[in-house]
Formats: structure tokens, sequence, C-alpha cells
């Protein structure tokens, strides 16, 4: 019996090597950026992160298990919120190819806060304020995808006196990976990576010719909750 489970183990290890081989991670020039649009209720509002049309994109990069982060800085990036913002939805694009569909995963949105980092000299990303629930996604033919989740009132009023991270969670993987989507101006300190070892900047630390592709809608609200001003044990608790 122990001989039976070590053969099928072994042949399990097998096929899964077998796809990680057939899977080569390589960045290239995006051909057609058409996008197939999701179904979904437009939220009015502002958009905030990064907006543009993918330039590259970065063959089998998404494996699942993982977590991507994008800094937006909502008062800056042309939002006329007075007071604070709530974030409503996190798009991220990912391109599948025809051997990649049909796929169904799943994914969460959150919020979390923009640490400085004195020795990168930029912010990473830090404590999580508050998530959305977790969606199931089916992406049925080839394509690119901007795949979006809605935080469905999951987050509260936050301050726009400071920068945040949006965060697009993958936390199951994938038999067959999709590519993560570039603009072409690697920047150091925007788009950020996690696998389960830690916050790692995909430009600076993975050689991205460019930025993540991930946005966000919010919308404004009143009497926000301020990162600077309240411990954020107290702040969490806010948003449960």
């Amino acid at each position: 019996m122990k001989s039976l489970i070590t053969m099928v183990l072994v042949l399990v290890f097998a096929v899964s090597a077998g796809f990680a081989a057939e899977q080569p991670r390589v960045q290239s020039e995006v051909l057609s950026p058409t996008v197939i649009t999701l179904p979904r209720v437009p939220n009015p509002g502002c958009e905030v992160g990064n907006l543009v049309d993918p330039v590259f994109n970065y063959g089998n990069w998404i494996m699942g298990g993982e977590k991507y982060a994008y800094l937006i800085d909502p008062i800056n990036e042309g939002c006329s919120c007075e007071d604070g913002f709530v974030l409503e939805t996190v798009y991220m694009r990912m391109q599948f190819g025809p051997e990649d569909v049909p796929a169904t995963f799943d994914a969460r949105g959150s919020l979390a806060e923009a640490v400085w980092d004195p020795t990168r000299g930029v912010y990473v990303p830090g404590e999580i304020y508050c998530s959305g629930p977790l969606w199931s996604i089916t992406a049925d033919v080839a394509g690119l995808y901007d795949i979006f989740v809605d935080l469905d009132g999951g987050c509260g009023c936050a301050a726009n006196n400071e920068p945040y991270f949006i965060l697009f969670q993958l936390p199951n993987g994938f038999v067959w990976w999709p590519d993560a989507m570039e603009d072409d101006t690697p920047e150091v300190g925007l788009s950020w990576y996690d696998s389960g070892n830690g916050w790692m900047d995909l430009v600076a630390d993975f050689g991205w010719w460019g930025n993540n592709i991930m946005h966000a809608d919010v919308n404004c609200c009143t009497d926000p909750v301020s990162s600077e001003e309240t411990p954020f044990g107290q702040l969490k608790s806010y948003y449960r």
C-alpha cells in the first residue's frame, strides 16, 4: 500500500513539473490589447491607479496563491473628494491564452496602508485595513481581461490625506498560468508582489519592463477614519 501511495505521489509531482516546464515566463510586447469586458454594473465615482493600456505582457507569470498591490493617492490623482473615499472595486488586467481557458478562480480586493521605507526610499504595502468578499470568476475564452472584484461594502471611509495600496488577491493556484500585464514605465515603488515570502517590488526585484496594470473605483465619503490619527487595531474595528 505504501508503494502504491508513493507511486501516485511521484506521478502527481511529475505531472506538476511537466506543467511548469511547459509554461516559460517570458516578457513580450502586447500585440492585441482588445479587452474582453466581464458584465458588471458601472460604478460612478473616481478612478485611481494604473489606467493605461498594457504595452507588455509577462507570459505565464500569474500562478495563484499570491497577492498584488498598487500604490494609490486619490487626492493627488484627480479625485475631488474633500474628506475621504470608499474603495468600491479593484481591477487587474490578466491575459488568458487558449491553453489557460476555461479557468474558474477566486479573487478578492483589499485596501492596505502605505508604509514609508527609508532604506528603499519608497512606500511598501503594510497592514490590510479592509477587504471585500471572495468572488468566483470564470474566463471562458482566450483574451485580455480587466478582472474586477467588488468590495461590496467591505471598506469604510478612508481619509484622503495619505497614500494607500489597493490589493488584488488570488488565494488559490492555477493549473495553467495566465499572463500579467505591464505598461512601459518601470517606476520603482508602485507595483508589489507577495507569493508568501513577503512583498517584493515587481520592477526593482523582478525586472519587470513596466508596472502592473491595476486600478480601482472609489467614491467620496465624509467622516473618514485616518490611519495617522487612529491606532491600527481601533481602525480595523471601524471597518468590521
